[in-house]
């Protein structure tokens, strides 16, 4: 069964346009929500969520969520963290798809998602995929096939990076179909120049030091972030490091530091958004060491409130928008002398440049540029 609930319909006055789209997307994560009411000024927005929250995030993460769209979750068919197994996303399309000028899937990976993709596949319903980014990984033939299976059948792609286009086209997406928009989970207001007495108020509330260079991150403490290897960096360092998360392995990094008597690590517990940018702009160096991540907010946000970025090659976001010597560094995590020249270096960078580089990343511009290429598929 289908909970549904409808809102008030957006103006559209100033486009003077009324295009019907809809979106399936697993969770209803805060910076899609925010995305997702940008666009809603440009179309008539449905979102489908498969799933009310993912398993491992709290329910604080959700707190904030103001739904400015059309918007639908699912009751049951939850499976995994992220996951659901439910035909209901297959049979609202079933149903409605007529209903739509345009139908985007976020996903492809879950089984309600596959299973949606191969009706739309066999009844020759369009549709496009909306993706947030994508590795290359080393796979057997059979993993591969499947995978191109599915990515295959969309009549288009909407991609936040050219390593993201690599990995559509390796899958099997036609490459004349791909499309590039500015990926973001910022808004444009929230782009800002900290003052000196901001970032001394911010770092007082938290009793971090005033006269030491500050390294920040922020991640879910899971082994794929690599904060562990972080955390040994800033052994014989007078610099601090705050760690800003939640996870499973909070309790060995706490050991980690206690057993090492390091007095220069923070760590500090999941930070409601504007909490967290406030951290930021107290900081001067965001660093992020991740064995993977298909995008990575996080570069984004650090850039946005003013902070050169040291980012691990293995972040898409890092490789498509940090520049050497510009806004940040883009490192190997197996080359710790790497690592360890561009954070002294990255100390030396301006923060307006960092925050510059991110000016088109924001809902805004992204929301326009999806509307623009959808206007142009579609018209």
């Amino acid at each position: 069964m289908i909970l549904s609930f409808l809102i008030e319909k957006i103006n559209f006055d100033r486009y003077n346009v009324y295009m019907r789209v809809l979106i399936i997307f697993n969770h209803p994560a805060p910076y899609k929500v925010n995305a997702f009411n940008e666009l809603a000024k440009f179309v008539d927005l449905t979102v489908l969520f498969e799933r009310t929250k993912a398993k491992d995030r709290p329910d604080s993460f959700y707190a904030d969520n103001n739904y400015q769209f059309n918007y639908i979750f699912l009751r049951d068919g939850y499976i995994g963290k992220e996951g659901s197994i439910s035909s209901n996303v297959k049979n609202y399309i079933k149903k409605l798809h007529h209903e739509y000028d345009v139908i985007l899937m976020n996903g492809y990976s879950h089984v309600a998602e596959l299973k949606a993709i191969k009706y739309m596949a066999k009844h020759h319903i369009k549709f496009g995929l909306l993706i947030n980014g994508g590795v290359i990984k080393k796979e057997n033939c059979i993993k591969r096939r499947y995978k191109t299976k599915y990515i295959s059948k969309a009549s288009f792609y909407l991609s936040p990076s050219k390593t993201s286009n690599d990995y559509l086209e390796y899958y099997g997406a036609n490459k004349e179909c791909i499309y590039n928009y500015p990926y973001c989970n910022i808004s444009s207001k929230e782009i800002v120049k900290p003052s000196i007495e901001e970032r001394k108020t911010i770092r007082k509330k938290y009793q971090l030091p005033l006269d030491r260079n500050i390294f920040i991150n922020a991640s879910q403490f899971i082994e794929r972030k690599n904060n562990l290897e972080l955390i040994s960096l800033f052994k014989d360092k007078e610099d601090h490091l705050v760690l800003a998360g939640e996870g499973p392995l909070k309790e060995k990094y706490e050991s980690y530091i206690k057993d090492n008597k390091l007095d220069n690590i923070h760590i500090l517990p999941y930070l409601k958004k504007e909490d967290l940018f406030a951290l930021y702009r107290a900081s001067d160096v965001h660093i992020s060491l991740s064995k993977e991540d298909i995008f990575g907010h996080t570069i984004i946000e650090a850039l946005a409130c003013s902070l050169p970025v040291v980012a691990s090659k293995n972040i898409n976001s890092a490789l498509e928008y940090v520049k050497d010597d510009e806004n940040g560094y883009v490192v190997d995590i197996n080359n710790m002398e790497q690592i360890k020249s561009s954070m002294d270096k990255a100390l030396k960078l301006s923060k307006d440049k960092a925050r510059e580089s991110i000016k088109d990343n924001t809902f805004e511009k992204s929301a326009e540029a999806i509307y623009n290429i959808l206007k142009d598929l579609y018209e």
